[in-house]
């Protein structure tokens, strides 16, 4: 069976978050009202969602994490909580620890890429990626990992894709749990896209 209930190998929160990181890339609201309302129900903690929530920006960009939240709040009205203090040395700082592990040997290569493609490119990905995002608190940078093979998946990225399935087991991600992942958003984001999925993964 597709779906939420073949998720095993991961905790239970980490079940719905996949899918609903799915759900907030593609613009699916009405199913992502749904899986929330199951989510909560379940005693998944509204800042969990919140964190999964914020961290699809970086891929699906500030529309989809805005309507996203839209579809939160109809649910749980804001709970007026603090914004963090903005400390760019912090973020980037944290954000070359947290890219060191989710890269590890590969870093070095990424750097020279990333650089060649725009000069002011790396530091933006260090510091609003992998520092600003990738390691804020209360979800885990394997569980960001996760989370990010399954926004990956839904928008068809192959190339970052690959990195992020690497990633997430370069921080302590089973290819088990790597596999229901994929498996677990089928019917959000399509047969096809879980197909090209699992074609990378079998190659890493």
């Amino acid at each position: 069976m597709v779906g939420f209930f073949i998720l095993k190998a991961m905790n239970k929160d980490l079940k719905f978050l996949t899918r609903i990181v799915s759900l907030v890339s593609l613009g699916k609201r009405r199913k992502l009202k749904s899986e929330i309302v199951k989510a909560l129900s379940s005693n998944v903690k509204l800042e969990r969602l919140e964190e999964a929530i914020l961290q699809c920006y970086l891929f699906a960009g500030f529309p989809a994490v805005i309507e996203g939240f839209k579809v939160l709040r109809e649910i749980k009205p804001n709970t007026h909580r603090k914004s963090k203090k903005y400390n760019v040395n912090k973020f980037r700082a944290e954000g070359i620890k947290t890219c060191r592990k989710v890269y590890d040997k590969n870093f070095d290569k990424l750097v020279k890429n990333i650089k060649s493609l725009h000069p002011e490119l790396f530091d933006w990905m260090i510091i609003e990626g992998y520092g600003k995002v990738l390691s804020r608190d209360t979800l885990s940078l394997k569980e960001r990992e996760i989370l990010n093979v399954s926004i990956l998946t839904s928008l068809g990225w192959k190339n970052q894709l690959h990195s992020h399935i690497k990633g997430a087991i370069n921080t302590g991600a089973k290819r088990s749990e790597i596999e229901e992942v994929i498996k677990s958003i089928s019917d959000i984001c399509g047969k096809s896209k879980v197909a090209t999925a699992f074609k990378i993964l079998s190659k890493i």
